[in-house]
This record gives structure tokens, C-alpha cells and sequence, in this order.
């Protein structure tokens, strides 16, 4: 199903069960998708303990990111926020990491070579975690220890002084497009004239935010080309809520949509030298589509499909 829609590869945050399956597809030769296999934060003494880390596998399945969870989500208010939730007096969400605890564990990551995904939505749980990733970059280089590719997932509203702060720490924003366009009302309802600063793609660009893209599946379609609308054009596939879009100055390029589903992705796994282009001694990992994307109207572009995806110069479906 990945590869008719053009994945070659996802960053994946499942759990041991699912990690002990892609083995046991590479073993058997059947692993023909490349997966960045992230680590749940309670399984991190267990990775440690028998010397794992970040890069470790090959170019189909690789140890990825700790991933971690600051605050909650915006549908039930428990994102956590620096003010309360409109017409919630009371309401500030809940936050489940604050700085120093988000320290401590990055601590003991970085010290044995692993790198962290914080899902972080609300604005104060963003802010606990830059702070946190703030302190984590002087750890890194009084001990000698290389920055790592940190990212924050969701990144989903920040308070505006906090915007900048991605590109002064090198914190990759791991976003998810099609979100803004699915959580466009709710977010109008339930944080107001703060939803300004929500899923800002187009200032996180400008400040040098490096970005990558993906699809947060399940809970969204992973078809790619369905986010590639919502970030080119910031409307549904419907054309609510109408052609400026929502809060449309946010929106990005057709090429700068393309290079978060690809370059993006490839950087945040320290891989950019070996994917995410069609260059001389890139992987062939490539797909042909239907038709040319720099050709069709900008609303059209969720109806792009894929004839033919190749990955490691094998064609592994055609329509």
C-alpha cells in the first residue's frame, strides 16, 4: 500500500512487536521498504544496555529516535498551553514532561548516542521542550558529544517568540501538513486568534527551520500527496474554507512541499548523503507519477497517483 502511494521509507515509532517483525522481514530478504525504526522512551535502559544506537542497521532498518511525549492533543485540550483553552477558564491541558525531566532523559540519550522525537503540541509544552533542548546543546558540547539530529514531532502552535528557536538550536520540525488543513476549525475554536501561530510552515521556513514532513499514519492517510495540497494551498480538498486558504500566508512552494517529503526526512535520519535525491550516488530510489505536478493547478494536486515506484533500483509496483 506504501509503495502505491511513492514511500520508499517511513520513520516509524511503533513498538517491540512491530520492531521484532521488520527483522524478521529483513531476514527473510522481504523488508523491501527502508524503515527508521524509532524507540519508545521506556524501552531506553533496554537499548542501552546492550549498546545500541542511533544509526545502528543499514540502509532497510536503522535504530532511529527516543521518542517521548510532552503534552497531549488539541481534539481532547490536553495539548498543553501558556494560557487557557478559549472559553475554558481553567483549562491549561496537561503536560507530562516539563524541561528538567526532558533533560534528564535526554542526558542519558545523548551520552549513549541516541537522539530524541518529543511530541509537542500545545505552546507551553513546545516551549518546555526548546528550553530543555536549549540546555541539552551546552550538555552536548561540554562533554564532547556531537549534536545530534533532535526533533520536535507536531510542533503543531508556538508562541511567537518562541518561532525562532528551532533554527537557533538546530531542532528539526517534524510536522505534518495535512493536520492544519484536518485541525483548521478546531483550532480556531480552541486556542483563537493563537491559531495565527499554528502549524507555521511558512515562518519556521524563513527563520532556516530545516522540516520534515510526514503523515502522523494512522491517525491520517499516509499518502503523501494529499499533504503536498494542504502545505501548497493550506485548504481541504473540498476548497474550504476558500481559495486564500487558512491563514494562507503560511503556505510553501510546490518545490519547498516536495523537499519537505524527501530531503527533510532524509536529514532527520542523518542520511541526506545517501537519500532523498535523484543524484550520482544517491540510492535509486524513485517513483514516476501520472502526471507532472509543476503542471497541474495548485488545488489539483491531492489527485497526483503513482505508476511506478522503484526502490534500490528495483521496480517494486507498478499500476
Amino acid at each position: 500500500h506504501l509503495w502505491s502511494l511513492g514511500l520508499t521509507g517511513v520513520h516509524d515509532y511503533d513498538s517491540r512487536r512491530c520492531f521484532v517483525a521488520l527483522q524478521m522481514l529483513h531476514q527473510a530478504g522481504e523488508l523491501r521498504l527502508r524503515v527508521v525504526k524509532g524507540i519508545p522512551l521506556g524501552d531506553l535502559p533496554h537499548a542501552v544496555a546492550v549498546g545500541l544506537r542511533s544509526g545502528f542497521g543499514d540502509d532497510f532498518l536503522r535504530i532511529g529516535a527516543v521518542k517521548l511525549f510532552s503534552d497531549g492533543a488539541l481534539g481532547p485540550h490536553s495539548a498543553a498551553m501558556l494560557q487557557p483553552y478559549e472559553n475554558e477558564v481553567d483549562n491549561l491541558g496537561m503536560l507530562f514532561l516539563d524541561s528538567a525531566q526532558i533533560l534528564a532523559h535526554g542526558q542519558q540519550a545523548v551520552h549513549n548516542g541516541f537522539n530524541l522525537a518529543i511530541h509537542a503540541i500545545g505552546d507551553r509544552a513546545n516551549r518546555e521542550v526548546l528550553h530543555a533542548y536549549a540546555r541539552l546543546r551546552d550538555y552536548e558540547r561540554l562533554h564532547g558529544l556531537p549534536a545530534l539530529r533532535h526533533r520536535i514531532e507536531h510542533v503543531q502552535v508556538l508562541a511567537p517568540e518562541d518561532l525562532p528557536l528551532l533554527a537557533r538550536y538546530g531542532i528539526v520540525a517534524s510536522v505534518q501538513p495535512i493536520h492544519a488543513t484536518s485541525d483548521m476549525y478546531a483550532a480556531d475554536q480552541f486556542w483563537g486568534t493563537r491559531a495565527r501561530y499554528a502549524y507555521a510552515y511558512r515562518q519556521l521556513s524563513q527563520l532556516g527551520t530545516v522540516m520534515a514532513f510526514g503523515s502522523d499514519a494512522p491517525v491520517e492517510s499516509p499518502n503523501p500527496f494529499w499533504g503536498i495540497h494542504a502545505v501548497v494551498n493550506r485548504r481541504r480538498q473540498n476548497g474550504e474554507p476558500g481559495p486564500q486558504g487558512w491563514y494562507g500566508e503560511q503556505r510553501l512552494s510546490l518545490e519547498q512541499a516536495l523537499a519537505g517529503y524527501t530531503l527533510g526526512p532524509a536529514y532527520a535520519a542523518g542520511q541526506e548523503r545517501r537519500f532523498g535525491r535523484l543524484a550520482p550516488g544517491y540510492a535509486a530510489d524513485l517513483i514516476v507519477l501520472n502526471t507532472d505536478p509543476f503542471t497541474l493547478p495548485p488545488e489539483a494536486l491531492f489527485q497526483l497517483h503513482v505508476d511506478a515506484t522503484m526502490i534500490a533500483g528495483e521496480w517494486v509496483w507498478q499500476s
